[in-house]
């Protein structure tokens, strides 16, 4: 196969499970590189990878190849297809940016274990995913690779070909995805509600401005002394950084604010007073009652 007659489809849960199972490798500080099978369904040239699942590998003593869990791994594959009887074992999954030597050896492991001879590569590059180095790229540290095999001088020879492809997202996986990113922010951030979330937003942006100001503050005071040069480009962004904050009017500011908060505190007052004239009001009907049964005179029946 080559790269025209393939039209691959990533779905955003094989995207999570990969990730979840290298950084779960490397917070418990293991060096060897995970590995997982890859399942979905094909329909001539349109190939979808809807899910994954890992695999027991088991490094050799003598440090020679890993051998995979043939047992788990018919066991796992086999649980998933009666789920999902249209799926079936498309690929494997790992890390780095590109297939190496030793790919090879396990890619005709995992073509004798599954009966899959053209299965799938899907690598991801961990070196890519660091803070700097992600930053600068908008492009997701993955790739895929098609195989293909030939005979050279009585041997088989295993190429790989890079494969483009597309992220694509169903309705059921969008609103999941978009639950679990929320989830997520809630979880890292420690937030109980939306309101607390959105003042928490507000509050770093102000801290961050304050931080750009205050770098700003820091150059000019440098350009002034001579220890940094006079670039009037700057100085004239800066400016307009000056009149843009000027123009807030602070004074302004204030005075909304503290209206706001009046308000606010006018609306809480008023509450507490309601519920305090109720609870007089609650009293002073069980006092009159009370006073009503005690002066009410008494009819003996006798005497």
């Amino acid at each position: 196969m080559t790269d025209a007659t393939l039209n691959v489809h990533l779905h955003p849960l094989v995207l999570i499970n990969i990730s979840d199972h290298v950084v779960r490798f490397r917070s418990s500080g293991r060096r060897e590189r995970p590995l997982g099978a890859l399942i979905g369904s094909q329909e001539g040239r349109r190939i979808d990878v809807h899910n994954s699942f890992e695999l027991c590998v088991e490094d050799a003593a003598d440090g020679s190849e890993r051998s995979i869990d043939l047992e788990f791994f018919t066991l796992r594959l086999g649980q998933y297809l009666e789920v999902f009887p249209r799926y079936e074992f498309l690929g494997w999954y790992s890390t780095g940016p590109v297939p190496d030597e030793s790919d090879k050896a396990l890619h005709k492991k995992i073509q004798e274990m599954s009966g899959n001879e053209t299965p799938f590569v899907l690598l991801l590059d961990v070196d890519r995913m660091s803070g700097e180095k992600a930053s600068q790229s908008e492009e997701l540290p993955v790739k895929v690779y098609d195989s293909s095999t030939h005979i050279e001088q009585g041997e088989a020879k295993v190429t790989w070909n890079e494969v483009s492809y597309t992220i694509d997202t169903e309705e059921a996986e969008r609103i999941a995805v978009n639950h679990v990113a929320k989830s997520a922010t809630t979880a890292s951030a420690g937030h109980s509600s939306d309101f607390t979330q959105h003042t928490s937003g507000l509050s770093n942006s102000v801290v961050m401005l304050s931080n750009r100001i205050k770098e700003l503050l820091e150059h000019i005071q440098d350009v002034k002394a001579g220890r940094a040069p006079k670039n009037h480009e700057v100085l004239r962004q800066t400016l307009s950084i000056c009149q843009a904050l000027q123009s807030a009017q602070p004074a302004a500011l204030q005075r909304e604010f503290c209206g706001e908060f009046n308000d606010a505190a006018l609306v809480v007052l008023m509450a507490t007073l309601t519920k305090a004239c109720a609870g007089t009001s609650e009293l002073l009907d069980k006092f009159q009652l009370a006073h009503d049964r005690k002066h009410r005179p008494r009819h003996y029946p006798f005497g």
